[in-house]
């Protein structure tokens, strides 16, 4: 509070902190008590149901499930809905751009999906806390709001034959019915440099995982589990057979076989140099041309970070200390009598 109310002045750090305890008491006043460990998993796997069945339509609405789920997975092994997580980060872990994040976040904390509790510092992450938006708002709040939406992203812009956009408040929207994949294996998809979006993009990303959940699907059933159009939908498909992930039987796609055994996720910690592959997504990224652009996403946060840490050392070092008080000891009157009388001359003493 005080850290704020330097930088930007009392009134808005008076604001801020209003709004931030009116949200904390909204969500604990909607929430049940939690006790136990098992009551916080019980809430996560109630929270991850809503994210699961709710109706995310489009580029925006994919991007704020990924972030969703992504979060998730740090709420499971933390054990409750707070978590520490920074925009990098989370850009990485969704295999996006910073930017994406940044956006992302601001639909999703408009939604009520996420509210922020403690901004985030130098060395120090942000602390979020995930929630369901307040009854009936899952149903009708969208968080991608249209008109924050610009380009592509605008609603009803090149978005398939007859296809416009449907707000979130009519019964159309209420009655779809939620996508049909395997959702842990989305999340973990999705931060692959291969589904990257100048690689095989998200939406390839969504098929693997419908049929991952499903397998041998038309394209039609796949445009339904996925929710996405059928366009898009048969021109993944083509992507991902011409790469040799999905086989085409018949009218029924199938993943190949063996694909599934390679871990989706790579393993925590492991930054190999771009010119080393080592698995298949690996291998398919480096076909595309898009292997190793996580690594140098990366590397380049990591050497913003450094120089950044760097700068807040030198204002740190020339920052103007505060004049500290005077505090005198005995010692320090005796000296200053004895020097005060040699220096005058005369029997002149200082006093406290």
């Amino acid at each position: 509070m005080r850290d704020l109310s330097r930088a930007k002045g009392y009134d808005h750090a008076a604001k801020y902190l209003d709004g931030l305890w009116r949200r904390a008491v909204r969500v604990t006043g909607e929430s049940a008590p939690i006790r136990e460990r098992r009551d916080a998993l019980a809430a996560l796997a109630e929270l991850r149901i809503a994210v699961e069945v709710f109706p995310w339509d489009r580029q925006a609405g994919q991007t704020d499930r990924a972030n969703l789920l992504h979060r998730l997975e740090l709420c499971e092994r933390a054990g409750g809905a707070d978590h520490e997580v920074s925009q990098r980060q989370l850009a990485l872990g969704i295999g996006v751009g910073e930017s994406t994040v940044k956006r992302s976040d601001a639909r999703l904390v408009a939604a009520g999906w996420l509210w922020r509790a403690e901004q985030g510092g130098s060395g120090k992450s942000s602390k979020w806390v995930l929630g369901k938006p307040s009854t009936g708002a899952a149903d009708e709040v969208s968080p991608v709001d249209p008109n924050r939406q610009v380009g592509h992203e605008a609603p009803g812009y090149m978005d398939g034959v007859n296809r416009r956009h449907v707000p979130a408040t009519t019964s159309a929207a209420r009655s779809v019915e939620p996508a049909e994949l395997d959702f842990r294996l989305l999340s973990d998809l999705m931060a692959r440099d291969a589904f990257r979006a100048r690689g095989l993009g998200k939406t390839a990303a969504e098929v693997v995982a419908a049929l991952a959940h499903r397998d041998g699907q038309t394209a039609v059933e796949l445009a339904a589990s996925t929710r996405r159009h059928r366009a898009t939908v048969h021109a993944r498909l083509a992507l991902l057979m011409e790469h040799g992930l999905v086989v085409k039987v018949g009218e029924l796609y199938y993943l190949a076989d063996g694909l599934l055994d390679t871990p989706a996720k790579r393993p925590q910690g492991s930054r190999l140099p771009s010119w080393q592959p080592v698995d298949r997504w690996d291998e398919v990224a480096a076909g595309l041309g898009v292997f190793g652009t996580g690594y140098r996403q990366w590397c380049l946060y990591a050497f913003d970070r450094i120089a950044a840490d760097e700068v807040y050392r030198r204002v740190r070092e020339h920052a103007r200390p505060a004049r500290p008080t005077t505090e005198l000891t005995d010692q320090d009157w005796a000296f200053l009598n004895s020097w005060s009388t040699d220096f005058e001359g005369t029997d002149r003493v200082v006093s406290a």
